[in-house]
């Protein structure tokens, strides 16, 4: 006879993928100062506060993020994810220089490759 612990119910599996871990739900508490806390108030914030917040780091922030995705809700202000920061950082130079060139009566062209 199967061990009627070894069974959980499909909510109760559900429930524990839907849970925040306590580390993660303490930060968010303290960042709202709030007893309890809603995947629709994390979601309405910013993605810099949280990132800004006490205790939450990379890794509290991809868990924030996998819950929030769980119960539907996306995090705003999430940054575009850059293969090159090197390339990006580089492009912003080269747009500033050309912007410099152009205040001073210079014109700039795209060479032909």
């Amino acid at each position: 006879m199967p061990d009627m612990n070894d069974c959980k119910s499909l909510g109760d599996r559900v429930q524990g993928v839907l849970d925040l871990p306590t580390r993660q739900k303490n930060a968010l508490r303290l960042l709202l100062s709030k007893p309890s806390i809603t995947p629709q108030e994390i979601a309405g914030l910013n993605c810099h506060v949280l990132e800004r917040a006490p205790g939450v780091g990379k890794q509290s922030l991809a868990i924030i993020r996998a819950w929030l995705n769980s119960h539907g809700y996306e995090l705003s202000g999430q940054p575009n994810v850059s293969s090159n920061k090197r390339q990006v950082q580089h492009q912003k130079k080269l747009e500033r220089a050309i912007e410099y060139l152009r205040r001073h009566g210079y014109e700039v062209r795209r060479s032909q490759r």
